[in-house]
């Protein structure tokens, strides 16, 4: 798909629709890919609701998202064509940035069976998942307790740790090796993403062997010492997790934005509690999570030009803060909020938005045919 046409192609009854950014277009990927994402590439991930919900008016949820090793060109051709399908799915639309490894709790939800990052670059990304081939030597790591990811790393003893799930894909065999440390809870989770390889990728003919105690797997261990070598030294300590506290998720800052002499000024609100009054239909505003999100509030009246703007300000804002390049970003439009959105306000009403909106609409009926306002 270029830039410029319309809407790309969409199955009806499909929920979840994938595009890879290849050579500056939008490519269809095959749906027994879903869930596989090169390093190197940006991805556009359409979900639209066909459950009750959909039917009282949910919006449809637009992402792109960002590999670690994706380059500059790819990321603004993907914020161009999210900014140009948004346009044509219209203002019910939430769109998303999601970045590889920090992606939001809506984005892995599609993802029931877990998420695969691979390495490669065009070209192994043109085949997107190949299936049945069985000359494979790789290694995953397998990390998460409530969405499983599985990143592939150095074939080697040195990417190995106490606390996560490795496996070891060599083809016909598949290997589960759980780390001394790892739970009951995150063991049966990669088993379960072992088990959907093995479906996905070789027809459920591969063989899965789980080592949980090397002391007793030692056939396992062999197959494993033949490929990766004499383990040498002690494991790595569990990897610690850069968990968000609640106290940082309450953190929250309202910021108005608007443009005075060319120049974008950015002026804090309000902190919690937030009211909804506060969020004036002509207008623009970033929403701060503490830095673990951001959100992006147009006005149903707000400007084009600043409604297109909406990432490349939320970027700079996250810039400006000093935030990490992966904080997660959420632009919601006027009438179409989501409710993580909503949850962060004292009370929110949609009769209250809707009343206030066909009063605005009657005040501009009324100027117009010259009418006075009350004395």
């Amino acid at each position: 798909m270029d830039i410029g046409k319309g809407l790309p192609a969409t199955e009806s009854h499909r929920d979840l629709h994938i595009w890879i950014i290849e050579n500056l277009r939008m490519v269809p990927v095959p749906e027994r890919a879903y869930g596989n994402f090169f390093e190197d590439h940006c991805y556009i991930v359409l979900h639209v609701p066909q459950s009750l919900k959909a039917v009282q008016g949910a919006p449809s949820d637009l992402h792109y998202w960002v590999g670690k090793e994706a380059g500059a060109e790819a990321q603004g051709a993907a914020g161009a064509f999210v900014q140009h399908v948004q346009e044509a799915l219209g203002a019910a639309t939430v769109q998303h940035r999601e970045a590889q490894g920090h992606e939001s709790d809506c984005f892995r939800s599609y993802f029931r069976r877990g998420i695969i990052y691979r390495k490669g670059g065009l070209a192994s990304a043109l085949r997107h998942v190949e299936t049945n081939v069985y000359n494979i030597q790789r290694l995953l790591r397998i990390q998460g307790r409530k969405h499983v990811s599985a990143t592939e790393v150095e074939l080697s003893w040195n990417s190995f740790n106490k606390g996560d799930i490795f496996l070891l894909d060599l083809g016909k065999v598949m290997i589960q090796w759980n780390g001394p440390e790892a739970s009951i809870s995150e063991k049966a989770r990669g088993l379960a993403l072992t088990c959907s390889l093995q479906d996905r990728e070789r027809s459920g003919r591969a063989q899965i062997g789980v080592v949980d105690d090397e002391v007793e797997a030692t056939d396992l261990m062999q197959v494993m010492e033949a490929v990766l070598g004499c383990r040498v030294g002690n494991l790595h300590a569990t990897m610690p997790t850069k968990s968000i506290s609640q106290l940082q998720k309450a953190s929250v800052r309202l910021y108005h934005v608007c443009e005075k002499d060319e120049d974008l000024v950015i002026q804090e609100l309000a902190t919690c509690p937030l009211t909804q009054d506060l969020l004036q239909e002509e207008d623009y505003y970033i929403l701060d999570q503490g830095g673990f999100k951001i959100y992006v509030w147009q006005g149903r009246m707000s400007g084009l030009q600043e409604k297109k703007a909406a990432f490349s300000r939320a970027l700079a804002f996250i810039q400006a803060k000093g935030y990490p390049t992966y904080t997660n970003v959420e632009v919601v439009n006027d009438g179409a909020e989501s409710a993580a959105f909503k949850q962060l306000f004292q009370t929110w009403s949609t009769n209250q938005r809707r009343n206030k909106n066909l009063d605005g609409m009657s005040e501009r009926e009324g100027r117009g045919r010259g009418g006075a306002g009350p004395v």
